[in-house]
C-alpha cells in the first residue's frame, strides 16, 4: 500500500474503479485539470503519471502501463479494502480544481446508497485477469527504456597486409573521430582506448551491446592503389546486427596523411547520420511502445529538423511518448522546449502566449530532472532570449555554460545570436565562427548555417551571409529564417530584383506571412537592426498585414 495525495490518488481511484482498469488520456485530463488548458493539462497529467511511478518504484512496471492514447492499472495486483457500503466512499479525497472527478464521485457515492449499479461495484465483484511481466522481461524493459543517449563505439580501421599503409593509420583515423563526435550533444562515444582493446575488439556484436551497452559500431577497411587511399565503412546496430549505412570516402593518398580536417568532418557527419538513419529505420519498423528510448529520442531530434509540419508534429509525438511511457528526462523536456522555439520561428503558432509557456514549463521541468545538463542550460538561455526577449539573463545563462564547457558550440552560436541582434557584427561572427569551428553533428546543420548567416548580417557582410543562407537552404529549403536572411542580403547587395523573387517564393511557400507577423515574433523586433530587417523584407514584397 502506498500513500497517495491529490490529483495522483483521484487518478489511481478512476484507473481502478474502471472495469478493465483502463482509461484513455484525454479523460483523465477533462476530469482532474479541466480549467488548464489542453498543454498544461497534459503536462500536468504526465508529471502525475511519473510520481505515482516514482512512489511505487521498480514495481511500477508489472502494475501500471501506458501508451499515447491510455493509461491502465494490472487490476490482478490492486487490492479493494472494505466494501461500498462501509464508510463514505474515497472520504478526504477531494483535490482542487478536479470538477469532474468531483461529479464523478458524488455520482458513484450517489449510486452506491441508492443500490444502483457502480464503476466501484463492478470491480468489487469481478477483477479482470491481465497478464503480469516476468520480474526478468520488466527490468531489461525498464533498463532498455531508460536510456537516452545512443553510445557508439569506433573500432579502428584495419587494412590489407599488402597495402603500404602504417599498421597504426586506421587507429589514428578511428581515434581522432571519437573525439570529434564525442563533442555532439545527446550521444555517448566509447572511448578509443576501450575501443582498441583486446577484448573490446574480440567481443561479437551482441556481447558489445549486453556486456558493453553499445548501440551501434562503425568498422572500416583502408585501401592503398597508386596514391589513392580508400576507406568502406559500416555502421551497424549492435542488438540487430543489421547494417545501417555503409559509405566509400576517397582523397588522394597525402591528404589523408596530413589529416585534412575536411575528410574527418565528412565521415563524422556520416556516421552521425547513419545514426539518426538507423532511429527512423525502427520507427517505421516497430511500435512506439517497442522502440528504445535513444531511437525514439534521435527520430524525434531528426524529425522536428526537417521543417515541414506533419514532421514536425510527428517529432512532438515522440518525445511526448518518452515522457508518457519512461517517466521524467531532462534530455526530453529540453528538446520539447527547442521544439517549441522552431514551431514558432516557423509562424505555426495558433496560441502563441500558451505556446511560450509551455516552452517554458519544458525548460523548469528540464532543470528540475537535471540541473546540470548542460543543453538544458543551454536551452534556457535560448527560450529567455527567443521567446521572452530576456537578452541579459540569456546572456549571463550562454557565459555560464561557455565557462564549464567551452566546446559548446551552441552556447557559442546563440551568444553570437545575442551581439549580432545589438547590432555588434564583429563580437557576432567572432563567436558563430567558434560555433562553425565546433559544427553541432545533428540535423539541425542548417540552423547553425543561418545562425551564421544571422552574424554575418549584422556584420553587414551582405555577401557572406548570402552564402551561408544558401547553404542553410540547400539543407532545408523549408527554414523561413533563412529565406527572411537571403531576401535581407539580397537587398544589401542592392540586388533588389532578385530579393523580390525570393520574397515571391517565400510567400508561396507561406502564404499567410507578414511583416506583423515578423515582428511579433522575432526577438530583436524591438532592436534598431529588428526593425532595419524588416523594413529590407517590406521593401522586397513581404505584405505589412
Amino acid at each position: 500500500m502506498f500513500p497517495l495525495t491529490g490529483k495522483t490518488a483521484a487518478m489511481v481511484a478512476l484507473l481502478a474503479s474502471a472495469p478493465n482498469g483502463r482509461r484513455t488520456r484525454s479523460w483523465l485530463q477533462d476530469m482532474l485539470w479541466p480549467r488548464s488548458g489542453w498543454q498544461h493539462g497534459r503536462a500536468s497529467l504526465r508529471q502525475s503519471l511519473a510520481g505515482l511511478k516514482r512512489t511505487l518504484g521498480p514495481k511500477h512496471v508489472s502494475i501500471l502501463g501506458a501508451n499515447n492514447q491510455e493509461i491502465w492499472l494490472n487490476l490482478d495486483l490492486v487490492s479493494f479494502v472494505g466494501s461500498p457500503h462501509e464508510g463514505v466512499l474515497l472520504e478526504g479525497l477531494n483535490p482542487a480544481g478536479a470538477d469532474g472527478f468531483e461529479a464523478w464521485l458524488k455520482d458513484q457515492r450517489r449510486r452506491i446508497v441508492a443500490g444502483l449499479d457502480s464503476d466501484i461495484r463492478s470491480n468489487f465483484r469481478t477483477l479482470p485477469a491481465s497478464p503480469v511481466p516476468q520480474p526478468e522481461a520488466a527490468s531489461e524493459k525498464v533498463q532498455r527504456f531508460t536510456k537516452l543517449r545512443p553510445a557508439i563505439a569506433i573500432l579502428p580501421f584495419s587494412h590489407a597486409t599488402s597495402d603500404q599503409i602504417d599498421p597504426v593509420f586506421g587507429d589514428m583515423i578511428a581515434g581522432d573521430l571519437s573525439r570529434m563526435i564525442a563533442r555532439a550533444h545527446g550521444i555517448d562515444v566509447i572511448s578509443h582506448l576501450s575501443c582498441r582493446s583486446t577484448g573490446f575488439l574480440n567481443a561479437d556484436l551482441e556481447r558489445l551491446n549486453t556486456l558493453y551497452g553499445v548501440d551501434y559500431v562503425a568498422t572500416g577497411f583502408l585501401r592503398d592503389a597508386r596514391g589513392q587511399m580508400t576507406l568502406d565503412i559500416e555502421f551497424t546496430d549492435s542488438a540487430s546486427g543489421m547494417i545501417v549505412n555503409t559509405k566509400r570516402f576517397s582523397r588522394s593518398s597525402k591528404d589523408w596523411l596530413r589529416g585534412s580536417a575536411d575528410i574527418l568532418q565528412e565521415i563524422a557527419n556520416y556516421i552521425v547520420d547513419s545514426l539518426f538513419k538507423g532511429a527512423l529505420r525502427d520507427i517505421r519498423t516497430k511500435n512506439t511502445e517497442d522502440v528504445a528510448s535513444h531511437s525514439l529520442l534521435m527520430s524525434a531530434i531528426a524529425l522536428m529538423h526537417r521543417q515541414d509540419l506533419a514532421s514536425v508534429l510527428r517529432s512532438h509525438k515522440f518525445l511526448e511518448s518518452i515522457l508518457d511511457q519512461r517517466g521524467p528526462s531532462s534530455l526530453a523536456y529540453a528538446w520539447l522546449a527547442q521544439w517549441y522555439v522552431l514551431f514558432l520561428a516557423q509562424g505555426w503558432g495558433t496560441n502563441i502566449e500558451d505556446e511560450k509557456l509551455a516552452a517554458r514549463d519544458m525548460v523548469s521541468r528540464a532543470l528540475e530532472s537535471d540541473p546540470d545538463c548542460s543543453f538544458s542550460q543551454v536551452m534556457d538561455g535560448v527560450v529567455s532570449y527567443q521567446l521572452e526577449r530576456d537578452y541579459e539573463g540569456a546572456s549571463v545563462t550562454f557565459e555560464k555554460v561557455l565557462a564549464e564547457n567551452e566546446n559548446n558550440a551552441v552556447a557559442w552560436y546563440w551568444k553570437g545570436i545575442k551581439y549580432a541582434f545589438e547590432g555588434d557584427g564583429q563580437q557576432a561572427i567572432a563567436y558563430t565562427d567558434c560555433g562553425r569551428r565546433l559544427t553541432p553533428l545533428d540535423p539541425g546543420g542548417y540552423l547553425y548555417k543561418n545562425l551564421s548567416a544571422t552574424a554575418h548580417l549584422s556584420g553587414r557582410n551582405f555577401q557572406s551571409a548570402l552564402d551561408l543562407a544558401n547553404e542553410s537552404l540547400s539543407l532545408n529549403r523549408h527554414h523561413a529564417s533563412a529565406i527572411r536572411a537571403k531576401i535581407i542580403a539580397l537587398n544589401g547587395l542592392n540586388r533588389f530584383d532578385s530579393a523580390r523573387a525570393t520574397a515571391r517564393e517565400m510567400l508561396q511557400m507561406y502564404p499567410k506571412y507578414t511583416i506583423e507577423n515578423y515582428l511579433s515574433a522575432h526577438p530583436a523586433a524591438e532592436l534598431e537592426i529588428g526593425q532595419e530587417w524588416a523594413q529590407a523584407l517590406e521593401s522586397s514584397g513581404i505584405p505589412r498585414r
